[in-house]
C-alpha cells in the first residue's frame, strides 16, 4: 500500500508539472514554428472579421449563451441582414444577439425603476422589451443600405473593364480574376464579392450560374442578380458576353441618372421643414417684433385700468 501510495503521488506530481510546463512549451513551440515555417492566417474574403475587443468580447460571450439557451432567437431576417452588411462569421452572430440582449435588459431595467403605477409598468414591459429588441434592426439596415449603395456605385466600373475583358477574348471567369485584382483598391465592396465568387469556383468546386446566383443572393442587389442572369443565359448559349454586359451597364447607368434626378426633386420638399425652423423666425421677428410691440402698448390701459 505504502508503493501504491508513493506511485500515486509521484504520479500526481509529474502531472501538475507537466500541467504547469505546457503553457511554456507550447508559446516555445509556436515561436519555433514561427521561425521555421510562418503560420497560415484564415483569411475570410466577403466578410469583415470582428475587432478584438473587451466589449465585442463581452456581447458575443453574452449572444453565444443566449443562443445556447434559446436558439429560437436567430430570426432569418437578422441573418439576412447580417449577410447583405458583409457581417458574415459566427462571431457577429452572436455579438448581434448580444447587443439585443443587452438593449432589452437595459431598457426593462429602466422600466422597472420608472415612477410609473405598477399596472403601467406591466404593459410598459412588453412593448419595450419588442421595441428594444427590434430597434438594433433598424441600425443594420441603414448599414446594409449604405453598402449597397456603394456596391451600384462601383458596378458600371466593374461592368465597363469587364466588356474590355471579353472583347479581348478572356473567359468569364478569367475576365472577373482580372477585373477584381485591378480594382481591389477603387472598388472594395464589390470587389470583396467578385473574390468570394472565384474561391467559390476554384476552391470549393461550384458551377459559375451557382457562384454568380450566389453572389446575387450575398449582396442583396437585384442590378447584381440580373447581371448573374443573363451572365448565366450567355455562358449556356455559348454566345459572347459583352453584349449582355453592355446592355446592363446602359440599363444600370440610366437607372442611377434617374435615382439622381428623383434626389433632386426631392430636395426643395426637404428644405421646407429646414427654412420654416431657422429661415422663417429671422425674417418674421424684425417684420412683426414693431407691430406686435406697438399692439401691446395700445391694449396696456384697457388690460389694466386704474
Amino acid at each position: 500500500m505504502e508503493m501504491l501510495g508513493a506511485i500515486m503521488t509521484f504520479g500526481a506530481v509529474l502531472f501538475g508539472l507537466l500541467a504547469l510546463y505546457m503553457p511554456i512549451a507550447q508559446m516555445n513551440m509556436d515561436q519555433y514554428a514561427v521561425r521555421v515555417r510562418p503560420r497560415k492566417k484564415v483569411e475570410i474574403v466577403a466578410g469583415e472579421v470582428q475587432k478584438e475587443s473587451v466589449l465585442l468580447t463581452t456581447l458575443k460571450s453574452i449572444g453565444d449563451s443566449v443562443i445556447g439557451a434559446l436558439p429560437q432567437v436567430i430570426d432569418e431576417r437578422s441573418k439576412v441582414l447580417l449577410m447583405h452588411a458583409n457581417y458574415r462569421t459566427p462571431a457577429h452572430l452572436s455579438t448581434f444577439i448580444g447587443v439585443k440582449t443587452v438593449a432589452v435588459v437595459v431598457v426593462e431595467f429602466l422600466v422597472i425603476f420608472s415612477g410609473m403605477d405598477i399596472l403601467l409598468k406591466v404593459v410598459a414591459l412588453g412593448g419595450a422589451a419588442f421595441v428594444a429588441w427590434t430597434m438594433p434592426n433598424f441600425f443594420l439596415s441603414s448599414r446594409v443600405k449604405r453598402r449597397q449603395n456603394q456596391i451600384l456605385r462601383e458596378l458600371p466600373t466593374v461592368i465597363d473593364l469587364l466588356i474590355v475583358c471579353a472583347q479581348a477574348g478572356l473567359g468569364l471567369i478569367v475576365c472577373i480574376d482580372k477585373v477584381q485584382k485591378e480594382v481591389r483598391d477603387t472598388c472594395p465592396e464589390l470587389t470583396s464579392e467578385l473574390e468570394q465568387m472565384i474561391q467559390d469556383v476554384k476552391v470549393f468546386a461550384k458551377s459559375v450560374p451557382v457562384a454568380l446566383k450566389d453572389m446575387g443572393e450575398r449582396c442583396g442587389v437585384e442590378d447584381i442578380t440580373q447581371l448573374a442572369s443573363s451572365l448565366i443565359s450567355a455562358e449556356s448559349k455559348g454566345s459572347d458576353i459583352s453584349y449582355p454586359l453592355r446592355q446592363q451597364a446602359i440599363a444600370l447607368r440610366d437607372k442611377l441618372k434617374r435615382k439622381k434626378e428623383e434626389e433632386a426633386s426631392k430636395t426643395p420638399v426637404k428644405m421646407v421643414p429646414v427654412i420654416m425652423a431657422f429661415v422663417m423666425p429671422l425674417i418674421l421677428c424684425p417684420m412683426l417684433g414693431p407691430a406686435i410691440i406697438t399692439i401691446m402698448t395700445a391694449l396696456q390701459p384697457m388690460m389694466n385700468p386704474k
